[in-house]
């Protein structure tokens, strides 16, 4: 006499997604392929515990949550952290609605290069609303995400803001997406809360100047430099003759105006491939490199730049 077979209930509150053709798992796969569609619906999507977490500790509201389990798990066991944990105390990531994939749905909802784990879990986040251009105006230092074309990049560069105190600005129209899912997993999902405005690069040097803010335009050193041109907020003009690495970053292109440090920086980051565009007339400001290097990933760029002016903006 053969045993009975037993199977693991799901909690009656988590629905099964059985496959892509679900119109839940259509929804969410849109969400993180389509820019417009996330445009639309204002969600995005975001994986992995820690980062859940962090966002729920935030205040941020989930819309719903899912989580990746075998088809039949026949006992508890059969299912891991952190997918467990969403399953058994689901009051400790409150959603809407709660979702169960398996690996091979998670994988085309989250796509292969997440890479999600076989007890993953993932969230739908409404995206936040822009900071307002009051708020923006008080600032002493803004960011400037000029026509930005990687993801990974972008998301790097928001991380690092966060990280180095650089916690708001502005991002041309003809940039990234903040949201695409390359962008929000190199950011640690940081470029939900990162608080930013977008606007066409025109528009964006018109708010930057109306309100007091100086537009520094990272870029490389010009081959040719004037002595007179380069200036140092450590060494002033004497710059020329000591521009080494480890001596800190520089200025130039100072179009006749007084050699000294801004008041209200406006720190803009372009692309390393497109180079500078529109911007001719900007001041500049380079990092001192061997000769055996000709540029910088704009994320490593924008790294050192903003813990460098950090030293002088008190």
């Amino acid at each position: 006499m053969s045993l009975p077979t037993f199977q693991y209930q799901l909690p009656r509150n988590f629905k099964r997604l059985i496959n892509q053709q679900n119109q839940v798992a259509k929804h969410l796969i849109a969400l993180r392929e389509k820019k417009k569609y996330r445009t639309d619906q204002q969600c995005v999507l975001v994986q992995g515990v820690k980062t859940i977490k962090e966002l729920r500790d935030k205040g941020i509201e989930f819309k719903s949550i899912g989580v990746t389990a075998v088809k039949s798990p026949r006992v508890e066991n059969d299912i891991k952290y952190p997918a467990l944990e969403v399953l058994k105390y689901p009051e400790h990531f409150p959603a809407k609605e709660y979702y169960v994939a398996d690996i091979d749905l998670a994988r085309r909802i989250l796509g292969t290069a997440s890479k999600p784990g076989s007890h993953e879990i993932f969230a739908e986040v409404p995206i936040p609303t822009g900071i307002d251009e009051e708020e923006l105006k008080c600032k002493d230092r803004l960011l400037v995400f000029d026509r930005i074309s990687d993801p990974g990049n972008l998301g790097t560069l928001v991380r690092t803001a966060n990280a180095l105190g650089w916690d708001s600005g502005l991002i041309t129209s003809d940039s990234c997406d903040m949201y695409n899912d390359k962008t929000v997993r190199a950011s640690r999902a940081l470029s939900l809360t990162w608080k930013h405005k977008q606007v066409s690069q025109a528009k964006g040097l018109s708010f930057l100047k109306e309100n007091g803010f100086t537009p520094v335009v990272a870029d490389m050193l010009p081959k040719n430099p004037q002595e007179s041109d380069l200036w140092s907020p450590e060494f002033g003009t004497d710059y020329f003759n000591k521009a080494r690495r480890g001596t800190g970053v520089c200025f130039w292109n100072f179009q006749n105006k007084p050699k000294e440090l801004p008041k209200k920086i406006a720190l803009i980051l372009s692309s390393e491939h497109a180079g500078v565009k529109g911007l001719q007339d900007e001041l500049r400001v380079s990092i001192p490199m061997s000769s055996a290097v000709e540029s910088l990933n704009v994320a490593n760029a924008g790294a050192i730049i903003m813990n460098e002016l950090n030293r002088y903006i008190v």
